[in-house]
């Protein structure tokens, strides 16, 4: 309503030459149907058909063209009153003269229009209503997009050091389909590089981490580990710094966006403010020209109500200064008030009180619809406001928010992480070498329990193939036995359609043969005009002739519910044909639904002859009724019928005739039932075979399911083992490489060891000659110096001799501290360490094998 009463005056504005030319407005409707009956409306409506003709064929077409719009709109579930082509009262089609209707005709037509315009008005806001929600939702979806896809990209500004491009044009309603999709086409074209940058750089960052561990690993000396791992470090903290550098500009560049936000919202407020100054401004305006309108309504309304004051008195007045007064509408205020002081003593006091009531009511409407646009404007301004709160919540950030924002988290957590990783990779590289000889003991057993398992499920999916190949053959040996039951089932029912359909010939006949009986009777009838003493029987004859032409409506009207019954049964056919067409695979429901049609058509068909034989039978007992009558008549000698003894015998002969057929039809009949019967005992056998079949169906169905879904599991299983063993065999390949490399360094060490160690060997030796010869030629210098002493001298070779005996093998520098089990050669300490570091773990004297549980310690 508030929205039709909102529309009215614009109407009246825009288009002044038909508005005043219209004398139905809601006011005078009103004084139409309080003060006036139909026959003066109709009478009056006569006398005027000159001046009112061109302002009805306008609202004629105004209205159609209204109906049309409205009809073309109104798609949904709950329609209004629906297009009215027609008045009520008068069968005759737009356009119209409006002067040829009556008045009820014309208001209820009116009453109908303004509901129809109504719900469309109320539809319309609805609409509305529901745009604005889905452009609401529509533009937090693209708010929430952007805040994604800015916060992903400042990520990966911060952690990953990649030129990243800037963020596309951010979405917006002013795009087009195609440019939506180019959009995001492009969007996702910007995350999955970012995606792929990020992978590259990671997967380098983990070459390079693990050359680092190979390198930790393949060394030997502590303090060049020291110094793998404080480069690793120092690099690690330089990609730190770089990374807090990098989130510093992010920082300033959030800094200068909020800003900008923060302008905009500013602006945003002094739009609103401005906004507000407006609706006020407009809200003036509009009550200013609400009391325009209400003056402007009242001066029309006076104006008029001098055809109004005519209509009341029930004569044509001052029908003829209607134009001039509408004309006047356009003269200053002194010459309407002159014209008011003259109507008003032609107006009654009731018609101007009703008038000034419907026109109250009217501005009561307009004032409640503009109230209510006013509170929805306040509610809107609300909205707004607190969506303006809620965006500078956002976007405003202190510095205990930026303190628990993600990117501060996260630096945090990598600085500890990277602390933790140093302490972490050392630890892993015992560990790995354990589970490399675990790794490959376990390998070997999988690989063996892999075959058994493939064997044994091979053999168990040949069995269940071959096992369900069986059922499905049972199955299909089912299907073909009962399609061969159903086709015997539609034999029978076809020849069942045979014998209905010879019953239905046999009552035609009947029927024909009734007709022919008629018109003999007719003639008897008018032999018996010829008599007077007959009336009785003649008024009886009568009414033997109105029971038979009610029979005969009756069986048309039989037959016109049996072919509607036949028409609405064969589109029912198709809908279930259509709809069984769906469930193909459920053959057996489908015939059970024919069979059980037919078998509720032929207790229809059997119902039907059922009752017309009792009819057939009731009017064939009276027809003999008064045949006897006639006959009583003619053996009294009422009259002398002489001529027409023959007519009389022929009509028994047909009354026999009519007897033997209606006995044959019983018998037929009872034959029906009969099959009838022995049709329902089958039915209910098939009833119940179909439903065993059903659940047999629905057993075996669920068996097929049980054993897919075992399939299906087994072929996950099998899958998850697949990739399980993939997965082991990569980290099988890995760890072989790594091993292959290791064994290729570990040989070039050896080799470099075993140079070493010769040189060094060499040197010592050189050195012990060195020193030995130093020795002796100090000791005979010394015997040189003091004299000869052979004693002395002898004793202290042996003591040298004994000396060197008691020294390792190997440096002949220490002295022996160390046996080894196998072969009980003794050694120093630091040489079996050294052989044990190295893995040459072999005797120098013997070659022999040897282990760390076969060294033990002794003392001299």
């Amino acid at each position: 309503m508030a929205s039709s009463e909102k529309k009215r005056p614009l109407i009246e504005e825009n288009t002044n030459e038909t508005v005043s030319s219209i004398p139905s407005r809601p006011p005078l409707k009103k004084r139409f149907t309080s003060s006036m009956n139909v026959q003066q409306a109709t009478s009056q409506a006569n006398t005027l058909p000159a001046i009112h003709t061109p302002t009805t064929a306008a609202t004629a077409t105004t209205f159609i063209a209204t109906s049309s719009t409205s009809t073309s709109t109104s798609d949904t579930p709950m329609e209004p009153l629906g297009r009215i082509d027609k008045f009520p009262m008068a069968n005759i089609e737009f356009p119209i003269d409006s002067s040829t209707f009556t008045k009820e005709a014309l208001l209820t037509h009116m009453r109908s229009a303004k509901e129809e315009a109504n719900y469309l008005e109320q539809k319309h806001d609805a609409l509305e209503q529901t745009f604005i929600n889905k452009e609401a939702t529509q533009s937090l979806l693209r708010i929430e997009w952007n805040l994604i896809q800015s916060e992903i990209l400042f990520m990966a500004k911060i952690l990953v050091n990649l030129d990243l491009p800037e963020p596309s044009v951010p979405l917006s309603t002013k795009m087009t389909l195609e440019e939506q999709k180019d959009w995001c086409y492009n969007s996702l074209l910007t995350i999955k590089e970012l995606g792929t940058k990020a992978l590259t750089r990671l997967e380098s960052w983990s070459k390079h981490a693990e050359l680092i561990e190979r390198r930790f690993r393949l060394e030997d000396d502590i303090m060049l580990k020291r110094v793998i791992v404080s480069d690793w470090l120092k690099n690690e903290i330089v990609d730190l710094e770089q990374c807090y550098k990098r989130g510093e500009l992010v920082m300033r560049e959030l800094q200068q966006r909020l800003q900008h936000l923060e302008d905009e919202t500013k602006a945003a407020e002094g739009n609103v403010v401005l906004a507000k100054e407006q609706l006020a401004e407009t809200t003036e305006k509009l009550e200013n020209c609400i009391q325009e309108l209400s003056a402007v309504c009242r001066r029309r309304d006076r104006a008029k109500s001098k055809t109004v004051a005519a209509l009341t008195m029930g004569g044509l007045g001052g029908m003829t200064d209607s134009g001039p007064s509408t004309a006047a509408d356009d003269q200053p205020a002194s010459s309407s008030v002159k014209k008011e002081k003259q109507e008003a003593t032609l107006e009654k006091g009731s018609a101007e009180e009703q008038s000034v009531k419907t026109q109250l009511e009217e501005h009561r409407l307009i004032l409640s619809a503009r109230e209510k646009e006013i509170d929805d404007l306040k509610k809107d301004r609300q909205n707004l406001l607190q969506d303006e709160d809620r965006l500078l919540s956002m976007f405003k950030l202190s510095e205990e928010r930026l303190l628990e924002t993600e990117y501060v988290k996260t630096l945090q957590l990598s600085i500890d992480h990277y602390k933790n990783r140093c302490h972490d990779l050392e630890q892993k590289r015992v560990e790995l070498e354990r589970e490399l000889d675990k790794m490959s003991a376990a390998r070997k057993q999988l690989i063996e329990q892999i075959k058994s398992e493939k064997v044994s499920q091979g053999m168990t999916m040949e069995s269940e193939i071959r096992r369900m190949e069986g059922d499905l053959n049972r199955i299909r040996g089912q299907r073909d036995s009962f399609q061969s039951l159903v086709e015997e089932q539609k034999i029978k029912e076809s020849k069942e359609k045979e014998g209905y359909d010879k019953i239905i010939s046999f009552a035609t006949q009947g029927k024909t043969r009734i007709a022919s009986l008629e018109s003999r009777i007719d003639k008897l009838k008018n032999d018996q005009e010829m008599a007077g003493p007959f009336e009785k029987e003649a008024n009886m004859y009568n009414s033997l002739k109105k029971q038979l032409s009610h029979m005969e409506i009756l069986l048309s009207s039989l037959q016109l519910i049996e072919k509607k019954e036949t028409q609405e049964s064969h589109f029912d056919i198709k809908a279930m044909q259509q709809a069984l067409e769906k469930w193909s695979s459920h053959s057996l429901v489908k015939q059970y639904d024919q069979i059980y049609e037919d078998s509720q058509k032929s207790a229809l068909m059997v119902d039907f002859l059922e009752k017309n034989e009792s009819h057939l039978l009731e009017e064939i007992d009276r027809v003999a009724s008064i045949y006897g009558k006639l006959e009583e008549q003619q053996s009294k000698k009422v009259f002398d019928f002489a001529q027409k003894r023959d007519q009389m015998l022929k009509l028994q002969a047909e009354i026999l005739k009519y007897a033997q057929t209606f006995g044959s039809l019983l018998s037929a009949k009872e034959k029906q039932m009969s099959t009838v019967l022995s049709l329902k005992a089958t039915r209910e056998k098939q009833q119940e075979l179909i439903k065993q079949l059903e659940e047999k169906e629905k057993n075996l169905e669920i068996q097929v399911i049980e054993k897919e879904n075992e399939l299906r599991k087994l072929n996950r299983n099998i899958e998850e083992d697949r990739i399980d063993l993939e997965d082991i065999s990569h980290v099988c390949d890995d760890y072989r490489v790594t091993i292959d490399q290791n064994e290729i360094l570990l040989v070039e060490l050896q080799k470099m060891l075993k140079d070493k160690m010769k040189l060094m060997e060499e040197e010592k030796q050189l050195q012990e000659e060195i020193r030995e010869n130093y020795e002796k030629m100090k000791k005979k210098w010394e015997k040189m110096s003091q004299g000869d002493n052979s004693a002395e001298q002898q004793l202290a070779e042996e003591c040298d001799e004994l000396r060197a005996l008691l020294k390792c093998n190997t440096c002949r520098t220490r002295f022996r501290s160390h046996i080894l089990i196998r072969c009980m050669h003794t050694f120093c300490k630091s040489c079996i360490d050294a052989r044990l570091e190295t893995r040459q773990r072999r005797c120098p004297t013997c070659s022999e094998p040897f282990g760390a549980n076969d060294v033990r310690s002794f003392y001299l």
